[in-house]
């Protein structure tokens, strides 16, 4: 009896001693037993540092060259005029409206020089390249949705009978619901029933992907020229009045060009276009 309590004294003082190897005990039980120990202190912080033992493992080349670098969207503003996106630019989402083409006549051309003329000690506006008047918002479609949103605008478009026409005749400052862009437009006067009744059907599109309707109360317009920021304050107050004037003598002097027959509509969807002729 007493060899053994010897015995067991003696193991007892190896496990207690310096020389013995942290990494042979485990974790739990060396913190709690060498402690035990007066004579025991850890050597260096290397020591006390626990053992990782849930290193990652390098994902294999075959996976990675599946997601290259190159394919991650880096927003850089400069590639789009400084604007500011209403909507992070993420793999899938397709930014998607439906609108109205418009080519501009010489006499819009020239009036739109005049805007950017006018406003250039105010805050200096750039002309809208492509010329549109928006019949839904901006929305974003999931990439397998764009096929059954197509379909559903192509038999919308069905439903019109013929073209209808719009006209123009009044200015209008304009900001989005962002405060981001500042727009100068001209308003719809005549069609205006016209484009609520497409609005109507349209929002029905948009409520079967559960995607939101246009504006309860749209003000139909023409946007010519832009800017960065809310200025809509600053060109309505030091602007707006003389733009009117010019306005009115273009519109005198050339009649004719502020008529607009629409005779398709138009969706934009990412990079793609679709255009949908009315039925005639």
């Amino acid at each position: 009896m007493a060899d053994s309590s010897n015995s067991a004294l003696s193991l007892l003082s190896v496990y207690l001693s310096d020389d013995s190897s942290e990494e042979e005990i485990p974790g739990s039980k060396v913190s709690t037993k060498r402690r035990a120990s007066k004579d025991w202190t850890p050597k260096s912080q290397d020591e006390k540092r626990p053992r990782e033992c849930n290193t990652k493992l390098p994902l294999p080349s075959a996976v990675m060259s599946l997601f290259p670098e190159s394919e991650i969207p880096v927003d850089n503003p400069a590639d789009h005029d400084y604007r500011i996106r209403t909507f992070p630019h993420e793999r899938g989402n397709w930014s998607t409206y439906v609108y109205i083409h418009y080519e501009p006549e010489p006499a819009v051309s020239s009036f739109t020089d005049v805007v950017l003329e006018c406003c250039k000690n105010t805050v200096p506006l750039k002309s809208v390249d492509k010329q549109h008047i928006s019949l839904t918002r901006t929305v974003i479609l999931k990439h397998h949705w764009i096929d059954s949103f197509i379909d559903s605008v192509q038999k919308v478009s069905e439903i019109f009978q013929g073209f209808f026409t719009l006209c123009f005749n009044d200015l209008k400052i304009y900001c989005n619901e962002e405060k981001t862009r500042t727009f100068v437009g001209l308003t719809v006067a005549v069609g205006h029933k016209a484009l609520i009744a497409a609005v109507n059907v349209l929002d029905k599109c948009l409520a079967d992907f559960k995607l939101p309707p246009f504006y309860k109360e749209p003000s139909f317009h023409l946007s010519i020229a832009w800017c960065v920021g809310d200025y809509v304050h600053q060109i309505e107050k030091e602007v707006l009045p003389q733009l009117q004037v010019a306005l009115q003598q273009f519109m005198h002097v050339h009649h004719d060009q502020w008529v607009v027959n629409v005779a398709q509509l138009h969706c934009k969807c990412g990079n793609k276009l679709f255009s949908f002729p009315l039925a005639t």
